[in-house]
């Protein structure tokens, strides 16, 4: 049974490079990649995002300068980091009827999207040519079994009463295929010929030699169940990205094999969350999609952004203590606590190690005066910039803790490492990890305060 289903598909529809793989999609962002929300969100909703000529997105949302909160296009251009630049208003676009995501066929000089026919009182596919640099007047698609037709009977023997059949429509958030001669979209179809299944599904047309397009055809049932599909995506004609609804909204993915559509599996983070999570598009440089997560509800675009590369920091270089006649002092500079062991994804001491605190308190106290390092590690999972935060969190942790028991806060000092120490390299178990999360505690020298002291400075002044 799917798991919170409804529409994460690719969506929008742009010839995508052959370049552009599977792989490229499913793993290349899982690995030394954060998802991170566009500079442009707002309190309102950004959705319906399509990718769209010379570098830039197309995006719906209300105009905060309109007298209402209908959905309108904003053009956004893509940034070398992948993030978007200031959102425009496309009065060009505005006056297309655009409802939903676009079709961008870079290579044809087209664009597919779905806008309402009030003849037919429902949604239908309309096209748009490129002509001297200006979209045309659009068009309905010429699509088998759709449009209105004139009835049987005649006008007067009818009363005027059935005088047009309607055609097939409901057909919404379209995607290209197969070189711009398939588009996929999502609809609900009457009649037993279109095997619809669920509240909608996923259908396909085939352009025909003399340009119009063949009659719907339902993707199938292994795609399609009794949930909302929609946001049909393919990539190489072999790997098909799409959303599905059910208690919430999930990125599904399926192969195709021998033929016809797999089973589709789940995706897993970072693509899904525990909220919605839908309108996924790809190229061959960025990926970006629309989430509730981390937004109260409200819909707002995200992109995957590259981590930076770790920070390689070299040991301490061991500094052999000059001969002094007290061997205390000898002591001194060597003494070194350590195990604060941490649950994780925490910056508060397990219960079972609390009592380990007592024991290093004891010991600071036989070193009236000094000043002492406290620096807090991770364990490997997670990202570079969260273990850090989190490293340095807990380190303050047991600052705080100190100084609660009377030692003075200018003789302790912080330092973060994140997970780029740990005991154990290539941890296998959950005890493993553990041995990773911990607070280590070292009497520092005037020397080393100084240079620590001296390159926290310049890293607050750098993140300035």
């Amino acid at each position: 049974m799917r798991k919170k289903i409804i529409t994460v598909l690719l969506a929008t529809a742009v010839v995508m490079p052959a370049s552009l793989s599977a792989k490229d999609i499913d793993d290349i962002y899982r690995e030394g990649y954060d998802l991170v929300p566009a500079s442009i969100n707002t309190a309102a909703r950004e959705n319906n995002i399509s990718f769209y000529r010379n570098n830039q997105i197309i995006l719906l949302k209300p105009n905060p300068k309109g007298k209402n909160t209908r959905p309108v296009p904003f053009t956004a251009t893509i940034k070398e980091n992948g993030d978007l630049g200031k959102p425009k208003l496309s009065k060009e676009l505005s006056k297309l009827g655009i409802t939903g995501t676009v079709a961008y066929d870079s290579v044809g000089g087209k664009m597919y999207f779905s806008r309402y026919n009030r003849m037919e009182k429902d949604y239908a596919l309309y096209e748009t040519s490129m002509l001297k640099g200006k979209w045309s007047e659009p068009v309905q698609m010429d699509i088998e079994g759709t449009g209105s037709k004139r009835g049987t009977k005649g006008f007067m023997h009818a009363a005027g009463w059935n005088y047009k059949t309607v055609g097939l429509s409901g057909f919404k958030n379209p995607s290209i295929a197969k070189n711009g001669k398939r588009v996929y979209f999502t609809a609900k179809l009457r009649g037993k010929d279109y095997a619809n299944v669920g509240a909608t599904d996923i259908y396909y047309i085939d352009q025909k030699e003399d340009g119009s397009w063949s009659a719907p055809q339902n993707v199938g049932k292994n795609i399609n169940t009794q949930n909302k599909e929609d946001y049909a995506f393919c990539v190489g004609d072999t790997i098909l990205y799409f959303a599905s609804q059910g208690k919430g909204i999930d990125i599904m993915k399926s192969k195709l094999v021998r033929g016809e559509w797999a089973r589709p599996v789940n995706m897993d983070q970072p693509f899904n969350s525990p909220l919605s999570d839908y309108n996924m598009i790809a190229n061959d440089k960025f990926i970006y999609l629309v989430s509730t997560r981390n937004s109260k509800g409200k819909d707002d675009i995200y992109l995957f952004r590259k981590q930076p590369d770790p920070v390689v920091i070299p040991p301490p270089i061991p500094i052999e203590p000059e001969p002094e006649p007290d061997p205390v002092l000898e002591k001194v500079r060597q003494w070194h606590f350590v195990l604060f062991y941490f649950d994780f994804d925490k910056d508060v001491l397990t219960e079972e190690f609390t009592r380990q605190f007592k024991e290093l308190v004891e010991e600071m106290k036989q070193f009236p005066g000094e000043t002492f390092e406290v620096a807090g590690h991770t364990d490997q999972r997670g990202s570079y910039k969260y273990n850090q935060a989190l490293s340095e969190r807990r380190a303050e942790f047991v600052k705080n803790l100190l100084v609660q028991e009377g030692f003075p806060a200018d003789k302790i000092i912080t330092v973060g490492f994140g997970k780029r120490m740990p005991v154990i390299a290539d941890p296998k178990t959950e005890d493993d990890f553990a041995q990773n999360r911990r607070c280590e505690v070292r009497i520092l020298s005037e020397e080393e305060k100084e240079e620590l002291l001296k390159s926290q400075s310049v890293s607050k002044n750098k993140s300035k």
